[in-house]
């Protein structure tokens, strides 16, 4: 027989202990909570979507670069890119300088919510290898099974770089539904330096493209550590969408391969007395003179030829230019201390392979040696694209209108 006061004592202590367990478990589901909201603090949203044009074009804003100050029109549009990248699809990236941190933060991301990194970011030179391993150690500790951050070291000669900037995205969330196979090709290094420089980027869906990029991706990731001298130079010919890609160095079995790209390019226009060449140029040496020449045979022909390029340019280079200015060649020669182009594109409008057409030939791709033959860059060239040919001429009117020099 229990006693009433013990009984009372039991009821009591039980109810205690009852009402001990429904705070410790109210406070796990409390906590549980906190922990998944904290989780989930940097996943994008399901339906998050980029604004892109694809095929489109994006510039930095002449205002603000011609005084110096950043435009950061292009990095924000890729972050954009990268945010609105599905769960479980996959990004694959190369880039020459690499800092910016909206573009890591974005990257570091999408590896939280499942998308597959493969990011190659150029170590072979002092300037790189100074700015871009914070990038790297972060990215590094932010990524899953599946992913990859890889060096580059380019080992043709001491100067020789993997220059490339482009990122492929093999889904995208649109506002305009889910596009497959996009590249986005740009002049920018990911760097908020260079979003204070004239610089362009290209963005298009192509399956062909984008799976010739990625061989190229392939290509450069399985000489990452070494033998850059014996690359396999490839190109890209669409039969139907008139798209052209250049994947260099420009070398097989071990040398130099074929002719000066650009000039190849520029002898395919047929009738040069109805042609009109734009040339906007970051950084153009004497040992790339034949193209500089080639203009001038151009003019002489009776093409209308303008170029826009910085003083950083070799004199021997500006010479020939300022030749062309005198028998009538539009030439803007910057002063790279007011205004730095780093965009490296070409415009053609006339006779192209005897067809009357727009050629634009745009990408990472300098007019130097190392450019060509050494140096891992892509050159991008778009036939009949009206609706970007014309962005680039707006574009280009409006930096022939900034001082220059001469």
């Amino acid at each position: 027989m229990t006693l009433p006061f013990i009984r009372d004592i039991e009821v009591k202590y039980f109810d205690r202990d009852f009402n001990m367990k429904k705070i410790v478990y109210n406070l796990f589901i409390v906590l549980l909570v906190f922990v998944s909201c904290k989780k989930n603090t940097n996943k994008q949203p399901a339906d998050t979507s980029v604004n892109v044009n694809l095929p489109g074009v994006y510039f930095t804003e002449l205002a603000k670069v011609s005084n110096a100050q950043a435009s950061p029109i292009i990095m924000d549009k890729l972050i954009g890119m990268i945010e609105a990248t599905p769960d479980n699809a996959s990004i694959y990236l190369s880039v020459y300088g690499f800092d910016h941190s909206g573009v890591i933060g974005a990257l570091k991301g999408a590896a939280g919510r499942g998308v597959a990194l493969h990011i190659l970011i150029d170590m072979s030179v002092d300037e790189t290898i100074l700015q871009n391993s914070s990038a790297i150690t972060s990215l590094k500790s932010s990524i899953k099974a599946g992913s990859e951050v890889v060096v580059v070291t380019n080992d043709v000669n001491t100067s020789s770089i993997s220059h490339n900037k482009f990122v492929l995205f093999s889904e995208l969330n649109t506002d305009q539904g889910k596009a497959a196979n996009v590249i986005f090709q740009t002049s920018h290094n990911f760097t908020v330096d260079d979003s204070k420089k004239i610089q362009d980027a290209v963005t298009l869906s192509n399956e062909g493209l984008y799976n010739a990029y990625l061989t190229y991706w392939n290509d450069v990731r399985a000489k990452a550590s070494g033998d850059m001298e014996d690359f396999y130079y490839r190109e890209y010919n669409g039969t139907t969408d008139g798209i052209t890609a250049f994947f260099f160095p420009k070398r097989r079995n071990g040398a130099s391969y074929g002719d000066d790209t650009i000039i190849e390019i520029l002898n395919n226009i047929t009738d040069p007395a109805t042609a009109t060449i734009r040339v906007g140029m970051s950084d153009w040496v004497v040992s790339r003179i034949n193209v500089a020449n080639k203009l001038s045979d151009l003019l002489s022909s009776g093409a209308k030829v303008e170029v826009v390029v910085k003083d950083k340019i070799d004199d021997e280079v500006q010479t020939v230019l300022k030749n062309m200015q005198t028998r009538g060649a539009f030439i803007k020669i910057y002063n790279i201390s007011k205004t730095n182009i780093h965009s490296k594109f070409l415009l053609i409008e006339g006779k192209y392979k005897g067809e009357q057409c727009t050629i634009i030939a745009t990408g990472s791709h300098n007019y130097t040696t190392n450019a060509l033959r050494n140096n891992n860059e892509t050159l991008l060239m778009l036939k009949n694209y009206s609706s970007l040919y014309n962005s680039y001429i707006s574009y280009y009117n409006e930096m022939k209108k900034l001082p220059g020099i001469n």
